[in-house]
């Protein structure tokens, strides 16, 4: 089922008109429960698309070889919004094509479907329409010949309206050969990585710091800052107060007996007939060889296609899961129909539910217990604490009246706008969330906060005790800081001095190697390597002797030389030509797209769609 949610966005409008929707379905209003007539969805001077037919399509789309995928799934895996893409899409098209008044005649249809090689069969050693395979193609596809003639007419349209930008005469492939000589470009290249020097014993002058400080002044600037005290109430607070009993262990797991449950899964090949016939043709084949995957191969599956492992009773719809799940054995069972065709299957690994026992999870049960008790006797004490700071008592006064033990006042000094808390003007990055942080600065100076939920069950109390101005550091007051950066310059500077002087002393046999280097997909390098590191080095010459700072040490290398296929693969550059070409078209249609729907009004109205979409809402 998983593999039939992947291929449901492949049609021609989807991937066209992708960006044309962007769905907030949690602002949606409430959708019409009143019995009136429902809104069209999309709307325009001459077309609309109605609820009904949204509903008819996605519907239509949940349905798979493996079943009928449940609603939520399906919208969670953008089939809905797949769905109104192409409606959306179609609608549009068939606006501009009237403003143009454009048509397509029957005709040209007809010709269409009579040239389509997929249509054709060999009669008498010509390929020559069929009929038959025209309706057995749209019948296994569950298509109808209306619905095909429409999309293949909206097709025609789409590319007359663009056949301005399609009709391009002149098109320069020299990027994509560019291209995929930079991308296919390997170097071959020496290296030594020195770590950084832990100690720099070389004094720095006073003149060279005050210069220093003078032409980085900005960087001695301390923000605003705050100190604040806070009270953090949290379930585990109140563990001492709980005991959790061996009845309650054992009642809870019960209830909960699902979640210790593994259930039955099975591993199986599975192919679907269109008739019975074919089906049972395979099914002798595939017993009298015993090589399913081979059999499959030859109607042109790969085994991708055909194989599907860890699959449980709740994947599969009722009838196939009877048949699949009924046996008991593993092996290959006889054809059986459903409403998706004939199936034949192979079982080839049975894996029994599995259920832990009440000793094996009895303590994540205890912890389960434990801190859901908390929680609420926490939620017991919220509105205490609440009407405890709105009566104007004192961080230290809260603490004492909520009556729940090791509760402390926390203390935070000098804390930015940004979170990062400066201990000697030097600033660190402290955990506190957003939540947190906003609050601390709303308040005014000595008021108490509104208690706050900054993480799930987790709340706080917040008081600001003063503010710091922001300030202009003098040199006095950081001159500490000055020489720290000064010497961490002279640390890369010295380590860069030593790496370079190493490389050249060191036998050009005896220095680290690394032969066809990739731009990406390296494998079994250093960590030093990442993509930072290596795109600096592909910016490099041949013969330079050059060093990269990491985090960690000075990396210094000389390239060798560049490796390059000769052949150029033609394949490949027609590839990077055909996919660059046609992105860069897509983006103008998009463009284009955009403009037709402001120039022909389109209204949507997404509001009959909540209930859908929010269904407990």
């Amino acid at each position: 089922m998983l593999r039939a949610l992947r291929n449901k966005s492949q049609s021609f409008l989807f991937k066209i008109f992708l960006v044309l929707i962007v769905i907030g379905f949690a602002a949606w209003g409430v959708g019409d429960l009143t019995g009136n007539k429902i809104p069209p969805v999309f709307k325009s001077n001459d077309f609309e698309i109605s609820y009904e037919q949204i509903i008819y399509d996605f519907n239509k789309s949940r349905a798979t070889n493996t079943g009928v995928i449940d609603v939520q799934t399906a919208i969670q895996n953008g089939f809905l919004n797949n769905v109104l893409i192409s409606n959306k899409a179609k609608l549009i098209i068939n606006q501009e094509a009237q403003y143009l008044d454009l048509n397509v005649p029957r005709l040209i249809l007809k010709k269409q479907i009579s040239e389509n090689d997929q249509f054709k069969e060999n009669l008498n050693n010509q390929n020559v329409f069929s009929e038959k395979k025209f309706n057995t193609l749209l019948r296994n596809n569950n298509i109808s010949e209306n619905e095909y003639l429409e999309n293949l007419q909206l097709q025609i349209l789409n590319g007359k309206i663009f056949n301005h930008i399609y009709d391009i005469k002149n098109y320069s492939t020299f990027f994509s050969t560019d291209f995929y000589k930079w991308q296919n470009r390997k170097l071959d290249l020496n290296y030594i990585f020195t770590p950084y020097l832990k100690k720099i014993n070389e004094p720095i002058d006073e003149d060279a710091k005050i210069t220093f400080y003078n032409n980085y002044k900005n960087n001695f600037r301390i923000p605003k800052l705050r100190n604040l005290s806070y009270v953090s109430f949290k379930p585990n607070l109140l563990y001492d107060d709980i005991i959790i009993s061996e009845e309650q262990i054992a009642n809870s797991y019960y209830e909960r007996i699902s979640e210790f449950k593994t259930p039955e899964t099975r591993n199986y090949f599975q192919v679907v007939f269109d008739t019975k016939q074919k089906a049972e043709n395979f099914y002798k084949k595939v017993l009298n060889n015993n090589d399913f995957i081979t059999q499959s191969k030859l109607l042109n599956f790969n085994e991708n296609d055909v194989k599907f492992d860890k699959i449980s009773k709740d994947d599969l719809t009722k009838n196939i899961k009877d048949k699949i799940f009924n046996i008991q054995n593993t092996g290959l069972i006889k054809p059986f129909k459903t409403n998706f065709g004939f199936h034949v299957v192979q079982i080839n690994k049975i894996d029994k539910e599995k259920v832990q026992l009440i000793n094996e999870v009895k303590d994540v049960i205890k912890k389960d217990l434990l801190y859901n008790s908390a929680i609420e006797k926490l939620y017991e004490k919220i509105e205490l604490i609440n009407d405890l700071a709105f009566s104007g008592n004192n961080l230290n006064e809260i603490i004492k009246l909520s009556e729940i033990k090791n509760l402390k006042i926390i203390k935070i000094s000098n804390i930015s706008k940004n979170g990062d808390v400066y201990t000697d003007f030097k600033p660190k990055k402290s955990n506190f969330n957003e939540k947190f942080l906003d609050e601390t600065w709303k308040l005014q100076l000595n008021e108490i906060s509104e208690l706050l939920e900054i993480e799930e069950n987790e709340f706080v109390l917040i008081n600001v005790n003063n503010e710091i101005e922001e300030k202009q550091l003098s040199y006095s007051d950081a001159e500490k800081l000055v020489s720290e950066k000064l010497y961490e310059k002279l640390k890369v500077q010295n380590t860069k001095l030593k790496s370079e002087n190493n490389f050249k002393n060191i036998n050009s046999d005896n220095l680290n190697k690394i032969l066809n280097l990739n731009r990406i997909e390296n494998k079994n390098l250093s960590k030093v390597f990442n993509n930072y590191v290596i795109n600096n080095i592909f910016k490099s010459k041949i013969g330079e002797l050059k060093s990269i700072k990491t985090p960690t040490g000075i990396l210094t290398f000389k390239i060798l030389k560049e490796n390059f296929n000769q052949k150029i693969d033609k394949k490949f550059v027609d590839q990077i030509d055909y996919e660059f070409k046609e992105n860069m078209l897509s983006d103008i249609q998009t463009f284009y797209y955009k403009n037709f729907e402001n120039f022909h009004k389109i209204k949507s109205n997404l509001k009959s769609l909540d209930s859908l979409v929010n269904p407990n809402q």
